[in-house]
């Protein structure tokens, strides 16, 4: 299997989701992190760690004028940490990317039998998985 194909498609799904949503990759991960946790607020750290990016990274990507607007800072009430969440524009964002990701799936999937296609699913997300617990012998 040539793993290169990975990129391609990867880089389909970003030119597709730009042009949907006018999204960036960053911005894409932030909507789709707090849509999963229920939009409850992290400070920056947290928010870091759970992306998986340096701080330094984060605060980069939190000052993009665009992204500036789908997000609510706020200072912590317990101590000097800011707080994330997604503001109202991040809000009716994510289902719009939502709408968009599902549009771009099943473009995706139209290509390939339901079965292959969960069989390949399975498989990915258990690949996914132990990449992201540290298995570097795949």
């Amino acid at each position: 299997m040539n793993v290169l194909f990975f990129n391609t498609i990867a880089d389909h799904i970003k030119k597709e989701i730009f042009h949907k949503c006018s999204l960036n990759l960053s911005q894409t991960r932030i909507l789709l992190f707090f849509d999963d946790a229920d939009n409850h607020a992290l400070t920056m750290g947290e928010l870091a760690d759970e992306l998986s990016i340096s701080l330094s990274t984060l605060s980069r990507q939190l000052q993009q004028k665009k992204t500036k607007e789908l997000v609510t800072i706020t200072r912590s009430e317990k101590n000097s940490s800011k707080e994330v969440k997604l503001s109202e524009a991040g809000l009716n964002k994510v289902s719009e990317l939502k709408h968009a990701l599902a549009e771009i799936e099943s473009s995706l999937s139209s290509y390939i039998d339901q079965n292959e296609l969960s069989n390949f699913s399975k498989e990915l997300t258990s690949l996914a998985q132990k990449y992201k617990s540290g298995v570097d012998s795949l």
